[in-house]
């Protein structure tokens, strides 16, 4: 054993395992471990060929990415993907599990693979705003050509080992453990005494005019385009037009680039606030239940029943249209080539009507079901004050996987767990949201600040469509008024009064723009008028707004719309957190990311706050004061941030 790595003879072959909890992940301890098995490997008179395998249930996860945030230490994941290709004894490659990121590019070095087909494969870097490191932009094409590996690389999606596209990898495939067939196969080269690089694989490039054309093809997609992909695409390029060497070369400057990067850091941010999200107190301690059979109570819940249904779950309702739209959704999903055509079926099996036992009983009526073992209220657009333990989850459900558990003092703590635990076998990232203190809802409470923010820059002379621009400047998707109009503007005026109640302003009242376009009959999306008209060629300012307005300048003086918003939705969060309604900042990073289409590559508007510095918003919050309104009085939080040159993660604000 040399720390992190575990060693076994076998006949001359050199077994080193990766060894570290969680996942094997290539952390600089391990890195130095592997690196020195190697060169013990590549001296001993003993060791005539090497396998590379994962000890437990994966190859390895790649970097912690934490560690990116600081010095990259030695040795990095490029020079121990130098050593095992260059070394003077073959190195076989046994994949079972996951196999991602930097545990790629270990599996690429090797001169060979063996691969369980069900392992897992994946180049996730795209999805933090990076390029893949350690000779994957040059490996993977060589192997592969360039049209398989930019759809790996820039799809950042999880593939199968069996997946046809990379049959050209792998010299067996197996159903059963790898280890031998490696072990096997690595004999084998020994006795042959050559076998072939990985960087001398020719395959991926034996058709020049087709590699082009898959460049060609991306670039055109690309065309305008800056950021990681554009930089993958150029790497893929150059594996075709430059020598190894100066392709690893170009590579890592492209990889230094982008790893320090704004948006890579943003990304990064998110991620992880992503896995820290499902980290709820209830989890360690209290005991859980199955929760196998659901009952949902009330109307238009086809996509949570969908939801639930992909998860493997038995679904009963009364509602008489579900059966019909559930049907509905997967024809279309079988249309798309998103699932298989026999798999509709088994999903109506387990789709019941009437009533009988549920593990739990969803209920957007705030009933309970008879029958059911637990029962939760289903947010359906009002918020969740006053519930001992209530369920949002963001629509459409099984596309934006997020949720809100609303937990009082009152809830049973096995029923939070129980709940969190259903979450994340459906691959729902849920965040806690302790009642009363969060009011509404954390999302609800940080969107309707953004909301009345909006009406009341529309109550000072600027047009609803100028503060929806001005909100896609900040980051978001859509802006507010839009936001409201696909809602329904009655819902939007009760969720509104009790978010401004919730922060201590005042309520729109009949002189408001939305009580205005309310009695004008422009209810929303769904009769064609809100503050928008919806044509069917999409939305249109409403003729009655859509005019020039003032100038911003003239409103809000030197800060600009966007800031403005982004001063109330800060001040909305600071209140959260005072309030202790969410655990932690990036939370509600992550809610308004996942569930309000606020831009990735920002990281959220908390860690934009921080980006931008503490100062600055404080500067913000000053001037917009002399509106009177609560939503823009400085935060006591943000006065205390700045005094101690802090932010919301830590990192200190400009000053």
């Amino acid at each position: 054993m040399t720390g992190q790595i575990r060693q076994e003879l076998r006949d001359g072959v050199a077994i080193l395992l990766l060894d570290r909890p969680v996942a094997n992940a290539l952390a600089p301890e391990l890195r130095a471990d592997l690196a020195r098995a190697l060169a013990q490997a590549a001296t001993s008179t003993e060791v005539r060929a090497v396998v590379l395998a994962g000890a437990g249930a994966g190859f390895s996860s790649g970097v912690d990415l934490t560690e990116y945030d600081g010095p990259l230490a030695e040795p990095w994941i490029d020079t121990l993907c130098d050593r095992i290709e260059d070394l003077t004894k073959p190195v076989i490659a046994a994949l079972q599990g996951a196999t991602f990121g930097a545990g790629l590019a270990l599996a690429l070095a090797a001169h060979a693979r063996v691969a369980q087909a069900d392992a897992r494969l994946a180049s996730p870097e795209i999805t933090l705003g990076m390029v893949p490191g350690g000779g994957v932009t040059q490996r993977l094409p060589r192997l592969l050509g360039a049209q398989v590996a930019l759809e790996v690389m820039l799809g950042g999606q999880t593939l199968r080992a069996s997946d046809p596209r990379l049959k050209r990898l792998f010299s067996q495939i197996t159903s059963d453990d790898p280890l031998p067939a490696a072990v096997e196969l690595a004999r084998k080269l020994a006795d042959q005494g050559h076998w072939r690089r990985s960087h001398e694989a020719t395959r991926g490039l034996s058709d020049p005019a087709g590699y082009q054309r898959a460049i060609a093809t991306v670039a055109e997609r690309l065309k305008g385009q800056t950021g990681a992909a554009s930089d993958i695409l150029r790497a893929v390029e150059a594996a075709q037009l430059l020598p190894f060497p100066q392709g690893l070369a170009f590579e890592a400057a492209l990889f230094e680039d982008r790893l320090r990067s704004p948006e890579a850091r943003a990304q990064r941010h998110i991620y992880a606030s992503e896995r820290r999200a499902s980290g709820m107190p209830e989890r360690a301690q209290a005991p859980t239940r199955d929760m196998t059979r659901i009952a949902l109570d009330g109307a238009r819940l086809g996509d949570v029943a969908l939801l639930l249904l992909e998860g493997g779950k038995e679904v009963r309702s009364d509602a008489p249209d579900l059966r019909a739209n559930v049907s509905g959704a997967l024809d279309g999903l079988v249309k798309q080539g998103k699932m298989d055509a026999s798999t509709p079926a088994a999903y109506l099996a387990r789709l019941q009507s009437g009533s009988g036992a549920a593990d739990l009983a969803l209920s957007t009526r705030g009933s309970e079901v008879e029958g059911a073992a637990v029962n939760v209220p289903l947010d359906a657009g009002r918020g969740l004050a006053g519930a001992a333990l209530g369920l949002r989850l963001y629509r459409p459900a099984q596309t934006l996987r997020l949720a809100e558990l609303a937990v009082s003092e009152a809830a049973d703590p096995s029923h939070v767990a129980s709940l969190a635990r259903l979450c994340a076998g459906l691959g729902v990232t849920a965040v806690r949201a302790a009642q009363p203190a969060a009011g509404p809802g954390l999302g609800h409470v940080l969107m309707g600040a953004v909301a009345l923010a909006g009406l009341e820059m529309v109550r000072l002379g600027l047009t609803p469509q100028r503060v929806d621009q001005a909100a896609q400047r900040l980051g978001f998707r859509a802006g507010p008024f839009l936001m409201m109009d696909f809602d329904g503007l009655p819902l939007m005026a009760a969720r509104l009064r009790a978010v401004a109640e919730w922060l201590g302003c005042q309520a729109p009242g009949a002189d408001d723009p939305l009580a205005e376009r309310l009695a004008k009959g422009a209810v929303g999306r769904a009769v064609g008028r809100g503050f928008y008209d919806h044509p069917s060629e999409g939305p249109r300012p409403a003729k009655s707004m859509a005019g020039p307005g003032r100038d911003p300048a003239e409103v809000l003086g030197a800060v600009p719309p966007r800031h403005a918003l982004h001063a109330a939705l800060v001040g909305a969060a600071m209140q959260l957190l005072a309030r202790g309604a969410v655990q932690r900042a990036s939370d509600l990073d992550v809610l308004m990311v996942r569930g309000y289409g606020y831009e990735r590559a920002r990281g959220g508007p908390l860690f934009a706050a921080d980006q931008r510095g503490m100062l600055a918003i404080l500067q913000d919050f000053k001037a917009l004061s002399a509106f009177g309104t609560p939503l823009w009085q400085v935060p006591p939080m943000l006065r205390e941030m700045v005094k101690n040159g802090e932010g919301f993660f830590g990192r200190r604000a400009d000053t």
